[in-house]
This record gives structure tokens, sequence and C-alpha cells, in this order.
């Protein structure tokens, strides 16, 4: 599973979906001062990954590795830090080419999440899963399968987010709603009288 990442929520969305929709036993890639500020997360089944470091680098794909081979989940926000939403070109490391390059037989999903302010005071999350129709075995090396997979899933939050702006919902579900906002309150007291 491969994740655009703009926001700290991100992580426990992840961690929302496997246990809402997904239901797989998932591990999710977590950067090493995450995973010290926030360690819950490990609870959650995220496990750490310093990319400043070769040798820390390579534990954690070999452990990602392991959980693909024993048919895990693995989650990876390939950008490697959060990123403002509108950041073009996305910043994309190089770990799921590698993953896929010795994993050729895993299914690659990118997920995007998209954040914003529509028409109401609360703001609002969307969230497309959809598996990756190209062949990603084309590329003859291991950058151009991280340019082909960071383009993929640049273009996945493009078209979302053009769902989105020509307010084309008919691609989403209601997954969650929040508490009522101040206006839906008033509307309520409003209808009543």
């Amino acid at each position: 599973m491969l994740a655009n990442h703009s926001s700290w929520w991100d992580g426990l969305m992840v961690f929302y979906l496997n246990q809402t929709i997904i239901n797989e036993d998932s591990y999710a890639m977590m950067s090493q001062k995450g995973m010290e500020d926030y360690p819950f997360f490990k609870k959650l089944g995220a496990f750490s990954v310093n990319p400043y470091s070769p040798k820390d680098l390579v534990v954690s794909l070999k452990f990602a590795e392991r959980c693909l081979q024993e048919n895990k989940t693995v989650w990876i926000f390939p950008q490697g830090k959060e990123e403002h939403l509108e950041k073009r070109p996305i910043s994309f490391m190089s770990g799921p080419g590698y993953l896929y390059e010795r994993n050729p037989d895993i299914t690659i999903t990118m997920v995007t999440f998209y954040y914003t302010f529509r028409h109401d005071q609360r703001p609002e999350l969307f969230i497309r899963i959809s598996d990756v129709e190209e062949n990603v075995d084309d590329p003859s090396s291991r950058a151009e399968r991280t340019e082909l997979l960071r383009h993929l899933l640049e273009r996945k939050v493009d078209e979302m987010k053009e769902d989105i702006i020509q307010e084309d919902l008919s691609k989403f579900s209601l997954v969650l709603k929040g508490f009522p906002t101040v206006s839906e309150w008033l509307d309520f007291w409003r209808r009543k009288k």
C-alpha cells in the first residue's frame, strides 16, 4: 500500500482503514523520529525507518520484505515525510521500487488522502483505494520504476482532487461522520421553530 503523506493524521487513518475496511495483517513504515515522538504507533503495527542511515534503511526494508513474503500488508508513505498536499512533484523514495524488484508478485495498491474544507465548518478527508493498473515490470531500472510509481501516485491524488473540485462525489462513500457543527445545530433549532 503506497499512500501520499500530507498530514499527521495519515498514520491514524491507515490504522482506521485497516480496522474497518481492509482487515489485513498490516504493518506501516514510519520515521524513526515519529516513532520516538509517538510510540503508541508501534502498538498499531508501525515499524521504524531512518532514511538518513543506509544501514537502518536496509534493516527496515528487509523487515518489510519479510512481511510481504508472509502475505502481510505493508503500508509505505514513499514521500518519507509530510509534504504539502499540493506540492509537485511529489517526493518519492526508492524503497517501494526496491521491494517490488525483489518481490514482483506483490500487488501494489495506491491509497490517496485528500484533506479539504468544502461547504461545511468541518474539514473533510477523502480517501481513495485503487490497485495499480499499469505494468510496473516494464521499467528497466529501479530509478525508472520509482519514477513511474511516483507519477502514478501523483496522478491518483490529482484525479481525486479534480473529482472533489467538480463535486463529483459519486465515487465516494461516507464511512465516518464527526460531531455536529455549530451551523448544523443552528439549522436543527431553526427547523424546530
